[in-house]
């Protein structure tokens, strides 16, 4: 997998996320060295805004290196960001609160479990007998 390729996955993950990062108050520049790839990606929060490409952030204030499986499982919810770091699935070269902080931008599986719980089950629709049909009944004699 190239970074175009993670980009959009990413992008595709934090969708839903553009409403929380209005509420970041400071910058938050993290870039990710993909192990394996020549490329790097960045994710921004600037002004509130959330931006996710693939390119190098010169200015970061994270630099996050990992394999992009990991990478990807990490914004997808599938794997927590402490336990990635504790288990050297990633290392952080930087201000790890910033790499962090991204974490409230990221859906979580469980929330993702509720909401599936709490959506109506589709209903099933029971083929309904036919129509009794009028039986006629024979013409009177005369």
């Amino acid at each position: 997998m190239n970074n175009v390729e993670l980009v959009e996955k990413i992008s595709a993950y934090l969708k839903g996320s553009k409403a929380k990062a209005k509420k970041f108050q400071d910058l938050v520049a993290v870039n990710f060295t993909l192990i394996g790839c020549d490329d790097d990606l960045y994710v921004e929060v600037k002004n509130g805004v959330l931006d996710v490409n693939h390119y190098h952030y010169d200015d970061y204030q994270a630099n996050v290196s990992g394999a992009p499986e990991n990478i990807e499982k990490i914004f997808a919810g599938e794997l927590d960001m402490d336990k990635a770091i504790a288990d050297g699935l990633v290392k952080v070269d930087g201000d790890v609160a910033k790499f962090k902080a991204l974490a409230v931008l990221i859906p979580s599986k469980k929330a993702e479990a509720k909401t599936a719980a709490k959506k109506p089950a589709a209903k099933k629709t029971e083929a309904k007998p036919a129509a009794k049909k009028a039986e006629a009944k024979p013409a009177a004699k005369k």
